[in-house]
């Protein structure tokens, strides 16, 4: 296993395990999302289902940490809680630190960065009340067209991934702060479909696969990962199914692939935890009661997003139908509570609290690396950079799709810092159509910004509303004054390859907006390094 455990916190995980009624056990199996219940109702909950883990999303952090210091002082067991912390802690709004996307990482190309933000990310983290980093995401953005990985990822080359997400680990697990949960086994980003709506499939011949992901497990497995994640994600020439890649069944619900492969091949021995529950990559492939067992049976140990009430009960009619066995439970509860006493939760499910100078400095940090990976993807210098003393007054576009789910669709923040400049600022989203050409000459620059992001669901292809700006732009009359940034996506040229200019910050976390500025009025260098290949551009613009 990759937790080393003292004496005394072996003997606190038998004594507990030996004190578990059955019924405990299964419950300790599920990891529901924490939702919006009352303290009032998980009491009668964990009374009932006494849960092993709870993730949580988008939650104030005082209100949470006042909820999850009441949860632990009613549970038999510590309650591990659990977030997707991949690029800073991202489950608590405000008064934490939230860093540019994880490929920044990989535009900077430096592992002490990443072990530094994996670090802040524990410790803001921790002191809160969470315990389980569900990151990092250590697929391989192989497919540009995936919808998933994209800036989630570190890159494309194992060579230069596998530094960082080590550096990731051992910054997140540091004095067992948070425990690493290296994700999606068997790999994403092969795919240009989405594990949300299907089973996508890892379409490698095997001895590919193990030459690329499989090395990449082995390097995450070597560094002592405390979790892994399962996806909804197939392997169809391991699994024999070459011949019909569609019937492989997701690693989720697959013998072949958690045990045969990650456990018994790769040796892997920490906690497998599945991905989330109502993905159709999951729910589509078997009757609702027979996912949990099926999951569990095959090697994994905790059900994410599971229904606890429903779950439960359908684990124990397994049980009593002779599909799930009591050492299959056995083994996945030893495990959970090993990986709680590796973090210590058996002593004190909380970090000391951070001061305001701490966060203050957490922040100057991620400021510096959104700075260090701002990256040109196409050079135009007679556009950008420009001297703020030349800009008067300019414009920025939001182009955003139909269906946009961003927290904060304008990048406000771009349009304060170019207001604290002293820059008059107008804004539009998705501007009607011909409006550019009416109004171009009022502006000393135009910038058009365009977050697309990886997420469940959505293309990362222009579509819609944002489509319509570019039927207008005279994309060769209308010259020198378009500034043109991706905030998301490196592949932005391969849909508008006519682009004359083009720079990437990696996400629209405010120290990626702004970045974006300081880039644009040239107070920083663009020196961040391409950490994907290009996608191919069959179109250039005409000179």
């Amino acid at each position: 296993m990759p937790f080393a455990l003292s004496a005394e916190a072996l003997q606190w995980v038998d004594s507990v395990f030996s004190s578990l009624t059955f019924e405990e056990k299964i419950a300790q199996l599920l990891h529901p999302i924490g939702g919006q219940r009352s303290l009032e109702d998980w009491e009668k909950l964990l009374k009932k289902v006494p849960v092993g883990a709870i993730f949580w999303n988008k939650v104030n952090p005082d209100e949470f940490e006042k909820l999850a210091r009441d949860l632990q002082s009613i549970s038999k067991v510590p309650v591990i809680m659990s977030g997707d912390l991949e690029h800073g802690a991202l489950t608590l709004t405000g008064k934490c630190t939230v860093f540019s996307d994880l490929m920044s990482f990989g535009a900077c190309n430096n592992p002490e960065y990443v072990r530094q933000m994996a670090r802040i990310t524990a410790l803001e983290s921790r002191s809160r009340g969470l315990h389980w980093a569900l990151a990092p995401v250590i697929d391989l953005n192989l497919n540009p067209e995936n919808p998933i990985t994209n800036t989630r990822a570190f890159g494309d080359d194992p060579d230069k991934i596998i530094p960082l997400f080590r550096a990731f680990i051992e910054g997140i697990q540091q004095d067992g702060l948070l425990a690493a949960c290296c994700k999606h086994f068997p790999g994403d980003g092969v795919d240009n479909r989405d594990q949300h709506m299907l089973t996508s499939i890892n379409s490698l011949p095997f001895d590919q696969w193990q030459q690329l992901y499989g090395r990449v497990w082995k390097e995450a497995i070597a560094a002592g990962t405390f979790s892994v994640m399962a996806g909804h994600i197939s392997l169809p020439d391991y699994q024999g199914c070459q011949d019909d890649p569609d019937s492989a069944m997701p690693a989720t619900l697959s013998r072949e692939l958690q045990t045969d492969l990650l456990r018994n091949e790769l040796g892997f021995k920490g906690v497998l935890v599945s991905d989330a529950f109502p993905m159709v990559g999951f729910t589509s492939r078997l009757p609702e009661k027979d996912l949990g067992w099926t999951n569990i049976q095959n090697g994994s140990d905790s059900l994410l997003f599971a229904d606890p009430e429903k779950d439960f009960e359908f684990l124990l009619r397994a049980v009593d139908e002779g599909k799930l066995t009591e050492e299959r439970i056995n083994e996945s509860v030893k495990r959970l509570l090993t990986m709680k006493a590796a973090l210590n939760l058996h002593k004190d499910c909380f970090a000391p609290a951070l001061t305001g100078e701490d966060l203050a400095r957490h922040q100057q940090f991620a400021e510096k690396i959104a700075d260090e990976a701002v990256c040109v993807i196409r050079e135009n210098k007679e556009v950008v950079p420009v001297a703020k003393e030349k800009l008067q007054k300019v414009l920025t576009i939001s182009l955003l799709r139909n269906d946009h789910v961003l927290p904060d669709p304008d990048l406000e923040t771009v349009d304060a810092e170019l207001r604290a400049r002293g820059i008059h600022v107008d804004h539009l989203r998705n501007p009607e159509r011909r409006i550019i050409s009416e109004i171009y000459g009022k502006y000393d620059r135009i910038f058009i910004n365009i977050p697309s992001l990886s997420h469940a669901n959505l293309s990362l292809q222009l579509t819609g509303n944002q489509m319509m700006f570019f039927w207008h732009y005279r994309f060769n009359d209308l010259k020198n004054k378009f500034v043109f940034t991706s905030f998301g996506t490196p592949y932005t040229l391969y849909y508008q390859p006519y682009l004359d200019n083009l720079i990437c910050v990696w996400g629209i976390s405010q120290v990626s907006q702004k970045a974006a500025v300081r880039a644009w009025l040239g107070e920083i260098p663009m020196n961040g390094k391409m950490p994907v290949r290009p996608h191919k551009t069959r179109i250039k613009r005409y000179e």
